[in-house]
Order: structure tokens, then C-alpha cells, then sequence
């Protein structure tokens, strides 16, 4: 599966990056707003793992014009971002799921196969 991962703080972005990688995604990297809108306008993503803070633009601004560009994909929220109003407005505006930070990279991973089941149809014994 391909994964796009929008986050700002780098370490953390290939903490995730090569995580996800040894569990046999194939993943692209974007560390702001305007690098994830060009990645999504141009491929197509299973997952959009996005952040919110991001340094040139709100994520929450940036899913519905995600949406537009990879609609088949799964989007879960990974953000500081832990308040009520933030996890409504993430799911409302399309959010499959909202991980606040700090999260285990286990339950991302655990997360990501449970939508994938209902989402792709994704049997478990083809998940990595």
C-alpha cells in the first residue's frame, strides 16, 4: 500500500517513513502544506497520514483539497492538535481517524490495518 506522510517535524515524519517501510509500505514524504497538495495532486495514496501544524498552512485546510485529489484514499490525522473541537472538525471534514500526538507507531500501524479491512476489503492475511 502507499502511504503519504504530510508532517512538518522531519524526525518524526522518518521515524514513520521507516517504520512503515519495514512493515512493507511504500512511502513519500511531504514536510509542509504546499510539498503534500503537489504530492496528492500528481499520485495516487492508499494512506495520507497528516499532520495539522504545518508550518505553511492548517492541515484541516488542506483534506478537503486532498479529498478532491486521492478520494479512494484513507486519511488518518496525526497531530499535537488533541483538542475536541480539532477531532470533530478532522472527522467531519473526511478523516477516516485522529491519532494525537505522541502516539505508539504499533497502534498507527494497528490503526492503518483495521481501515484497511473495512476500507480496501484487505484480507488479514495479506496485511503486513
Amino acid at each position: 500500500m502507499k502511504v503519504l506522510i504530510v508532517e512538518d517535524e522531519k524526525t518524526l515524519a522518518y521515524e514513520i517513513e521507516d517504520f512503515l517501510k519495514k512493515a512493507f509500505y511504500i512511502c513519500d514524504l511531504a514536510h509542509g502544506f504546499k510539498a503534500g497538495l503537489e504530492k496528492m495532486q500528481i499520485n495516487t495514496y492508499d494512506f495520507i497520514l497528516l499532520d495539522l501544524g504545518l508550518p505553511d498552512g492548517d492541515g484541516l485546510n488542506l483534506l478537503p483539497q486532498a479529498k478532491k485529489h486521492n478520494p479512494d484514499a484513507a486519511y488518518i490525522i496525526l497531530t499535537a492538535r488533541g483538542n475536541l473541537e480539532d477531532r470533530i472538525a478532522g472527522l467531519d471534514l473526511g478523516a477516516d481517524d485522529y491519532l494525537p500526538k505522541p502516539f505508539s507507531l504499533l497502534e498507527l500501524q494497528s490503526r492503518m490495518q483495521a481501515i484497511a479491512r473495512r476500507k480496501f476489503n484487505v484480507k488479514e492475511e495479506l496485511l503486513p
